[in-house]
């Protein structure tokens, strides 16, 4: 790591990128001189063209073409490579490998010798030029990466200029140092570059890509222009990680670090288009002719315009310095009239003076000579403030970082594959065809005219995650809005000039994602004085609920609206839940009804219903937790408290209403172990309120007021302070864990448990990373140890739960301080926690032991594509939401709009969930967990009334004449049924057998297994979907294609897990076995589905024999067989039919 930080540091980083590009250009240059020269020719008379030469000179363009080659090979190893082994590697490599060739060019005696240390220094050298840019880009800021890969390629031409002089000089020498002196200098040019990226820092977007977060976020405030005032906590630090990881997060919902193979698909993300955008302005920059001259610059002096060859070294030095002059102009123009401007000046202008110079060479006159001469300077001209910089800053500009390595290695592959065509042709073509070689030039420069215009979008002042945009998003539209102004300003780059118009706010209704974290934390910091001055001013009225707080609402604002739908939709555990705590205006993605009256818009949202009852069935009275229950409510530590006469905070939070038919009698469940009055319910209720209560938006600030007034039974923080010490304390007991004893438990969690929760995951966070971060984090350590020991207590059967009692005790006391903080590891503790729980209580309490951390989620912002650690969790947690669902035929309780990012479209997510199926076939399992939520939310949606406005709501379709249940019914279908259609290979069995025919038979079901976890339980999810859809078909709803009948898919979920003894899928096939076993009447398919719950449970300690219970009862006396047998082969004639209305009640 560097010491340096600010401007230094980012001088230093243009320094050794300008280095690495100077010993690009001078290894471009160096030949141009050499080839002519009398030491040269008489070493290597096989390549004297001279006019006493009798050399060939095919073979002397394949031995200065040849070191492309090596490039093109170099190139081709950064894009296999270059992602995993990082920028800076990459490039030392490059410095090694060119130092090496240029030993073997300088100490060659023969053509094979010198062929062969130019294509070991093209390797290095391919290897440095596909990876400085990057490396560059990536660490520099966004108004200033155009003017700094100027400079770099400004170096560039100093470097092919100080060649042309260095060869001039040594012209002067009689012996061989005359051309071996100038091919080993590179050497030092090579180990300066080394020397230089030891002490520079990695790239910050790589490091993050890579979850090497601390480390990029000290380089990101290091490479600030004003790093020595501020913190590496600083809001733009964090705001710059937040766009960093946003775009790897939608980046790597398509691809597993960046699969090769995404390089060549569209996608959402648009990788083929940006990919051929990089590799074409290389193509552009090469065909444009510029190599022409930079390599054979000497011979065309002395060929095509009849010069001496001292006077054709001396003008070949002076046209490099002019060519070095000019690069000193994009510098200061790139950054401010932009890439295309730049681009289409320099194209015009290249193809006129090719023109011209075909014209002269043809008329070979001394005039003509002059002019000739003169067009050879502008051509060198236009290129430098044009095409020379702005080909090698697009590949890194346009490519997203997914792909951004491989993306810009197979455009400088481009580049050196094309730089050997001209290079190998012109001295062929010079001699045979002469003037028409500068005709070709000047057509191709022609026809980059309409290319640069119609395909290259502007990327001036934008940051790299911005760019994205332009491909993937709404956003595009904006970047071309004259109004948008500098595109560091966010309030003008949302169309600050269109919302003076009538109808700009239906056209530029986005804000970046950006911005509206930076405003809700400003907001955040302002709110506890509004809040205060509020308190102040209703002091002495009627108690009431204590409002949301926002500073740029008025007082007059703050009336009662008209109710909306949308209400619902911000931290809550269903979106059919009774009541709403939050105003409709500030939950991001969500406005009201355009169409309102400026008095009902003004006015205040209901934070309880008027008539809601201030029970709630969750709250126990048990001594155990009655003060920790009041803890939530003054968490803050502020004197001020909830009126007595207040509604219930949490009543907002529904409760769910189950269906008791569907269950065994709770009496009978004896595994659960959070009974009323339990030690474990009273740790459950204490973490469960806190959890609540951290999660809410509109808590009270931490900070009180001095001037507080004390109402009646507030509790001070020193008496909170005494009554949660007094509580843990008649809690907890002294306990200690062996490390022969803790080492059975992590074994057991890593070779067990890990199985369960890392299933949709290939890289098994669970056991890798989770296990790390215990180390430094006692609570999530608690936690898995307790999650061990109660497995292991189940599978055993044990009545003591003594062991897992005491583990979990700790984790939740070490953990509820730590709540506030929301960091991952609170999250995983908090979602292993629930793991645990699931596996020891009753089923009808699932959802009461998930909301906590649902609502936790929602509020640390984590949806299935954060990325990493984070997005392991989400999923993680949600396929225990699904089967929750599925149990009590219920929404999920994160609501569907909170599975994905706020500025992502449904249709947006289904297109990166297909595209996955390439590239992360875990992340296309995660999409059946996904549509089964959805599946959910359309058969047991509540059908209330949603506006149009409300887009997130709607994307399943509201229940209006426009979207009908059948509409919703078909497109979700349909989707369920795509997603079976593109599995990816490792989703599909591996090895079926037919079920045996016949009465009596010994396999009722089919054997179909499975190579992997995330296969097994992703397509029992596919059949279960599609069991519960058909189940419910719309009778007057026709498919064009006729689908698998309702047996079938219920035939495959039992196949599925008789077949497979993956023990992490067994944990996820209750539910399902459950819906495919009322489909069964056969007597021997239902001992196969009893033989297999049975197992599950005793292998697994999972219990399912109350759903043996629940089946039982189902299928009901032997008498009634024959009725059952009838209605299966009616469900199997005919797929239309729905299930009976007394199956689907149960």
């Amino acid at each position: 790591m560097t010491f340096l930080v600010g401007r230094p540091l980012n001088l230093a980083i243009t320094a050794t990128a300008g280095s690495g590009f100077l010993l690009f250009g001078y290894d471009q240059g160096v030949m141009s001189g050499l080839l002519s020269g009398d030491a040269f020719v008489r070493t290597f008379p096989e390549i004297d063209t001279t006019a006493n030469g009798h050399g060939s000179s095919s073979l002397q363009g394949t031995v200065v073409a040849i070191y492309e080659i090596g490039c093109f090979l170099g190139a081709i190893t950064a894009l296999i490579w270059g992602e995993k082994v990082g920028r800076r590697m990459c490039i030392m490599a490059g410095c090694v490998i060119l130092s090496i060739g240029a030993a073997l060019q300088a100490s060659a005696y023969s053509i094979p010798h010198m062929i062969v240390g130019r294509i070991v220094a093209g390797i290095g050298n391919g290897l440095n030029t596909s990876t400085i840019p990057v490396w560059h880009s990536e660490l520099s800021k966004a108004e200033s990466r155009g003017k700094g890969l100027a400079i770099e390629l400004c170096i560039n031409i100093f470097g092919v200029m100080t060649a042309y002089w260095v060869d001039y000089g040594m012209s002067y020498v009689a012996n061989e140092a005359q051309f071996r002196f100038p091919i080993a200098l590179q050497i030092l040019f090579a180990i300066v570059t080394f020397i230089g990226c030891i002490s520079l820092p990695e790239s910050p977007r790589w490091l993050i890509g890579h979850g090497r977060h601390s480390e990029a976020r000290r380089i990101l405030w290091a490479i600030q222009p004003n790093a020595r005032s501020m913190t590496e906590d600083d809001p733009v630090v964090t705001q710059d990680i937040t766009e960093i990881t946003q775009a790897i997060m939608e980046e790597q919902s398509a691809s597993e670090e960046g699969s090769f193979r995404l390089i060549f698909k569209n996608g959402p993300q648009k990788f083929l288009h940006r990919t051929l955008l990089g590799m074409g302005g290389q193509m552009m920059q090469q065909l444009s002719g510029v190599n022409l001259i930079t390599y054979y610059n000497t011979v065309i002096f002395e060929k095509s315009v009849g010069m001496s060859h001292n006077l054709a070294l001396l003008l070949a030095g002076f046209n490099g310095v002019a060519y070095f002059l000019s690069t000193f102009i994009p510098i200061w123009t790139i950054d401010r009239l932009g890439r295309r401007k730049l681009m289409l000046f320099a194209v015009i202008g290249q193809c006129a003076c090719m023109a011209i110079l075909a014209g002269t060479v043809y008329d070979g006159g001394h005039a003509a000579g002059l002019v000739a001469t003169v067009m050879l300077f502008l051509f060198n001209f236009f290129f430098a403030v044009g095409l020379l910089a702005i080909p090698w800053l697009l590949p890194a500009e346009y490519s997203p970082l997914a792909i951004r390595t491989r993306s810009a290695a197979l455009a400088t592959a481009t580049n050196w594959i094309f730089t050997f065509l001209v290079v190998e042709i012109t001295p062929v073509s010079i001699s045979n065809i002469g003037y028409r070689t500068y005709v070709y030039f000047a057509v191709f420069n022609f026809c980059f005219i309409p290319i640069i215009y119609l395909f290259y979008p502007e990327t001036r002042n934008l940051t790299l995650e911005q760019i994205d945009c332009l491909f993937t998003g709404e956003k595009v539209k904006l970047h071309w809005h004259p109004s948008m102004g500098i595109a560091g300003d966010p309030v003008r780059r949302v169309g600050e000039k269109d919302l003076e118009s009538a109808g700009a706010q239906h056209i530029l209704n986005v804000d970046p994602p950006s911005t509206r974290k930076e405003r809700a934390r400003k907001e955040s910091e302002r709110a506890p004085s509004a809040q205060l001055l509020r308190g102040t001013e209703q002091e002495g009225s009627a108690p009431s609920p204590l409002p949301v707080s926002y500073p740029d609402h008025s007082q007059a604002q703050l009336r009662q609206p008209d109710y909306n739908p949308c209400d619902n939709q911000g931290l809550s555990p269903s979106i059919s839940s009774n009541a709403s705590f939050y105003p409709s205006r500030e939950i991001r993605g969500h406005e009201g009804e355009r169409g309102r009256n400026d008095d009902t818009a003004n006015e205040a949202p209901h934070h309880y219903p008027q008539e809601a009852s201030s029970h709630h069935p969750y709250m126990h009275s048990s001594p155990e937790f009655v003060a920790e229950l009041t803890a939530p409510r003054n968490f803050s530590g502020s004197a001020t408290s909830f009126p007595a006469t207040a509604p219930e905070p949490y009543q907002g939070i529904a409760s769910p209403l189950f269906d008791h038919s569907v269950f065994s009698d709770p009496v009978n469940f004896a595994n659960d172990v959070f009974l009323p009055g339990s030690a474990y319910e009273a740790l459950h209720t204490a973490l469960r309120n806190r959890q609540l209560w951290t999660a809410r938006p509109d808590i009270p600030s931490r900070c009180s007021s001095p001037a507080s007034v004390r109402e009646f039974g507030a509790v001070s923080p020193h008496e909170l302070q005494m009554n949660q010490g007094d509580n843990y304390s008649r809690l907890r007991r002294y306990f200690e864990l062996s490390p022969a004893r803790e080492n059975v438990l992590w074994q057991n969690y890593l070779n067990e448990i890990c199985l369960w929760l890392d299933m949709f995951d290939n890289h098994r966070h669970f056991a890798s990373t989770f296990p790390q971060m215990a180390k430094t984090c006692p609570h999530l350590r608690y936690s898995i140890l307790a999650l061990s020991a109660r497995q292991i207590e189940r599978k055993q059967n044990k009545e003591s739960q003594s062991e897992s009692l005491s583990l979990y005790q700790e984790a939740i006391h070490l953990l509820l301080p730590e709540l506030e903080s929301k960091t991952t590891p609170v999250i995983a503790s908090c979602v292993i926690l629930c793991v645990l729980e699931m596996l020891s209580c009753n089923p009808k309490e699932w959802r009461r032991h998930l909301d906590g951390c649902a609502f936790l989620i929602q509020a640390a912002e984590i949806h299935g594509f954060s990325g990493k650690e984070e997005q392991a969790l989400f999923w993680c947690f949600a396929r225990m939401d699904v089967c929750g669902g599925l149990i009590s035929e219920e929404e999920t309780i994160i609501p569907i709009h909170h599975w994905i990012p706020k500025d992502m479209s449904p249709a947006e997510v289904s297109q990166l969930f297909l595209a996955s199926n390439l590239s992360a076939f875990d992340t296309y399992a995660n999409y059946t967990v996904y549509l089964c939520a959805q599946t959910l939310g359309v058969l047991f949606h509540p059908n209330s009334q949603l506006p149009p406005s409300c887009v997130s709501c709607r994307y399943l379709g509201s229940p209006d004449d426009r979207d009908t249940y059948v509409h919703r019914w078909k497109r979700l279908f349909d989707s369920v049924e795509e997603w079976y259609d593109n599995r990816p290979n490792q989703m599909k069995s591996i090895f079926t057998i037919p079920a045996t025919a016949g009465a009596g038979q010994e396999r009722p079901f089919p054997t179909v297994l499975y190579g992997n976890g995330a296969a097994i339980s992703g397509n029992q999810l596919y059949h279960t979907c599609a069991l519960l859809l058909l189940q419910r078909k719309p009778k007057t709803l026709s498919l064009s294609r006729r689908p698998k009948s309702v047996l079938w898919h219920a035939r495959q979920i039992c196949a599925i897990s008789a077949s497979n003894t993956h023990h992490g899928c067994w944990t996820n096939a209750l539910q399902p076995l459950w819906l495919a076993g009322k489909a069964m009447s056969h007597h021997s398919e239902h001992t196969a589905i009893i033989e297999t719950l049975t197992r599950i449970e005793r292998e697994t300690g999972w219990a399912t024999m109350w759903r043996v219970e629940d089946l039982k009862d189902f299928w009901g006396e032997d008498d009634e067989m024959e009725e059952m047998e009838n209605m299966r082969v009616e469900i199997e004639g005919d797929a239309r039919l729905q299930t009976p209305r007394g199956i689907r009640s149960q």
